[in-house]
C-alpha cells in the first residue's frame, strides 16, 4: 500500500524537477504592448513652457485630454487654503531630505508652470490644426460637483 503512495509521488516531484532543466527558457507571453508609455516632462524657460519630444509626438485628443486633466488640477486648488508660512518652510526644508525635492511647495511656482504648459499645449493644437481650447473660459467655470458620473 505505501508503494502505491510512494511511487506516484516521486514521479510526480520528478517531472516536477524535469521543468526546471538549466537553460530552460519557458516561452514569451503574447501581451499587447503599453500603447501609451510614460511621457518625459518638458521644462520652464524664460517662462515659457518647452514640450518634450514625447509631449509633441501627442496627437490631438491626447492633447485636449491632458489639457483638460490640468485645467481640472487648477480649479480644484482654487478652493484649497493657502498653507500657512510655516507648512510651507517646513515642506520646503523637508523635501530634499525625503526626495521630493519641494517642488509643490511654492504653490504660485506650480500654477506658473501648468499654465505655461496649457499656453504650449494650446499653441500645438493650434500648430496641427485641431480644435483649440479657449483656457480662460474655461478656468473661470465652477468646478464639476463631486460624484459626477463620466
Amino acid at each position: 500500500m505505501l508503494v502505491r503512495i510512494l511511487v506516484p509521488a516521486a514521479l510526480l516531484a520528478l517531472a516536477g524537477c524535469a521543468a526546471a532543466v538549466p537553460g530552460y527558457m519557458p516561452p514569451p507571453l503574447n501581451e499587447k504592448k503599453n500603447p501609451f508609455p510614460a511621457m518625459e516632462g518638458g521644462d520652464i524657460r524664460d517662462g515659457r513652457y518647452e514640450m518634450s519630444a514625447s509631449e509633441r509626438a501627442m496627437d490631438c485628443k491626447r492633447l485636449t485630454g491632458s489639457m483638460q486633466i490640468t485645467i481640472s488640477r487648477l480649479k480644484d486648488a482654487y478652493g484649497r487654503e493657502e498653507p500657512s508660512a510655516m507648512a510651507s518652510t517646513v515642506q520646503t526644508w523637508a523635501g530634499p531630505v525625503f526626495g521630493s525635492g519641494g517642488k509643490g511647495a511654492d504653490r504660485q511656482a506650480v500654477y506658473a508652470r501648468e499654465r505655461a504648459k496649457l499656453d504650449a499645449y494650446n499653441e500645438e493644437l493650434a500648430a496641427k490644426g485641431c480644435k483649440t481650447l479657449d483656457i480662460e473660459a474655461e478656468l473661470a467655470r465652477a468646478p464639476e460637483p463631486p460624484g459626477k458620473k463620466y
